[in-house]
């Protein structure tokens, strides 16, 4: 394929991220992501007149698709066919994604200018979402043009509710607190979080290669996005930041005897705040905060969601229910409010092996070497941030939900693996 050509291709990917706030004042997101990515992709597979290379993990991606395929047999709710094929779409956007970045990315340039794309949305997202939270006069709600024609079945529902009717927020509490939670231009408060946090590493990253009034710039973009982060109150997201900002710190020492002495002294330091915060009683306070903050329903429905969804996985765990369940006495449905156990629910056990391999494999490509460029190294090691806040905030949140958070970290996943391909590419070419 010409070098033109993959050009072309790369700018089209690069306006489709920064328009993205048009695509939610449109209400079209959830799925125009899919359909764009797919006219990209046709383009793709015309121009290399259909032959182009896949790696490792794009054939995990896509065995993985295999078993999602066979799970829709166990679906048991027709509403669920909806959900089931806008999930399984953001999946199929991240392959595609990968498959074209892996086949048109050959420089450096390509690869800053489409994570300066992301970061930037990520930044208007940012700057609307915390005027809303000290503005009253910003927290806009509209219908959105996609709502006048959805049929009332599904913008009644509750997912259907939120392309419907565009607004950047919702009043909620707060460890008793009433306050405007912020959700921006993400269906949901959780999902915008999920994004920041994950989007925040790239962000410091570019900050650090920049230098002069860029450098400057991106300091103003990464306090932002943590101001954001912070109005979203998401507490996964939140922790998930700081465990894997200490992990990450941890990993970049390399001598392994100062390691395990660092690990030992945190422990031991941590063993001990906890016991005097035990022994003053402020432990059970701190823990009560922490779990009740939004009132005792949000722990107590997620300890029965992650009860129920387990023992139903055990009715059929091989491929999984197919979908989310809605069962009578749950607020929301099993396989919800984890991606990993919302992965084994809807795909079982032979899904979540290879959910869990695929992770593997980007966590494999971010290893890094001295005879890497220093840019290079850099975004491994930051790419190791990331991926340390993907698996942590995967604990409770799953990110599938949101089409806009599949696709901005399966376009970063697919640039770092990309990136590894070019440099070992580059140093055997210099030997």
């Amino acid at each position: 394929m010409r070098q033109v050509l993959k050009n072309r291709l790369i700018h089209e990917l690069n306006w489709l991220v920064l328009l993205f706030p048009l695509w939610w004042f449109l209400g079209v997101e959830q799925f125009f992501w899919f359909l764009s990515v797919t006219v990209i992709f046709i383009q793709f597979v015309i121009y290399s007149k259909f032959e182009f290379h896949v790696n490792f993990l794009a054939l995990l991606l896509f065995t993985f698709l295999i078993v999602y395929g066979i799970s829709i047999i166990s679906i048991t709710e027709q509403m669920r066919y909806i959900t089931y094929f806008r999930n399984i779409s953001t999946y199929i956007t991240a392959l595609m994604i990968l498959v074209i970045c892996w086949n048109i990315i050959d420089e450096w340039v390509q690869i800053e200018r489409l994570l300066s794309s992301v970061v930037f949305v990520m930044l208007i997202a940012s700057v609307i979402g915390l005027l809303a939270f000290a503005f009253e006069s910003f927290r806009i709600e509209f219908r959105s043009p996609i709502g006048f024609l959805l049929p009332s079945s599904i913008a009644n529902t509750g997912y259907g509710s939120v392309i419907a009717v565009r607004n950047v927020g919702y009043y909620n509490q707060f460890i008793g607190l009433d306050y405007f939670r912020i959700s921006s231009f993400f269906l949901y408060s959780t999902m915008f979080s999920s994004t920041l946090a994950i989007v925040l590493p790239i962000a410091i990253f570019i900050r650090k290669i920049s230098i002069g009034l860029k450098r400057k710039y991106y300091t103003l973009v990464v306090f932002i996005l943590i101001l954001a982060l912070i109005a979203t109150t998401g507490r996964v997201a939140i922790l998930a930041i700081v465990m894997s900002f200490i992990i990450y710190k941890l990993l970049s020492v390399r001598s392994i005897s100062i390691k395990l002495s660092l690990v030992f002294i945190c422990v031991t330091m941590l063993c001990l705040f906890i016991f005097w915060l035990e022994q003053s009683g402020v432990l059970y306070q701190i823990i009560d905060m922490a779990l009740y903050s939004r009132g005792e329903g949000s722990a107590n429905t997620r300890y029965k969601i992650y009860v129920k969804t387990f023992e139903s996985f055990l009715e059929r765990p091989f491929f999984g229910w197919g979908t989310e369940r809605d069962v009578k006495g749950l607020a929301y449905p099993l396989g919800s409010h984890s991606y990993y156990l919302g992965t084994l629910y809807k795909q079982g056990i032979i899904g979540f092996l290879i959910f869990i391999s695929i992770i593997l494999s980007i966590w494999s490509n971010l290893r890094t070497k001295n005879i890497f460029g220093e840019k290079f190294n850099l975004f491994f090691k930051y790419g190791q941030f990331m991926m340390l806040v993907f698996m942590i905030n995967s604990f409770t949140d799953v990110l599938d939900l949101d089409a806009t958070t599949m696709m901005f970290l399966w376009l970063i996943i697919s640039l770092l693996v990309v990136s590894r391909r070019i440099i070992i590419q580059k140093t055997k070419n210099n030997a």
